[in-house]
């Protein structure tokens, strides 16, 4: 694992991300990332939005680590700390007062896990582009 994973920090918006992503200003984070899904989209397929509930940022935020990582665990690191600013949103905007909210909580927690599981198990490609597949830099 790389250094820049050792030290991880809360934002302000809540978010987990290691120390380096957290850091960059939002047209820093703008020029390495693209939102939810691949970049390669010719239409946006993977929503940005699920229920109300912004996944934006934690894709964002999930793309700057990619960006930063160097090997096999940093993308692990960065598939976990993707999981938990994704299921933290659905957590700030679901407060389950009663069975309409509470539904929306599952759905969106459900379409946290999909996102997850998207990338752990797709995103491989994305993690080593431009990089030397396994090696550090």
């Amino acid at each position: 694992m790389s250094d820049i994973f050792r030290q991880v920090v809360k934002t302000p918006s809540g978010m987990i991300l290691p120390k380096v992503v957290a850091d960059l200003t939002p047209e820093q984070l703008a020029d390495i990332s693209n939102g939810c899904g691949p970049a390669s989209e010719m239409v946006k397929l993977v929503p940005d939005k699920i229920l109300g509930v912004n996944f934006n940022a934690a894709c964002c935020g999930h793309d700057g680590c990619y960006g930063f990582g160097e090997d096999d665990e940093d993308k692990r690191v960065a598939d976990r700390l993707f999981l938990y600013n994704l299921l933290a949103a659905v957590d700030g905007h679901c407060k389950a007062r009663g069975i309409i909210d509470r539904a929306q909580r599952v759905a969106c927690r459900d379409a946290a896990w999909e996102y997850y599981k998207a990338v752990a198990d797709w995103g491989r490609s994305a993690f080593y582009a431009g990089k030397t597949e396994g090696c550090p830099s």
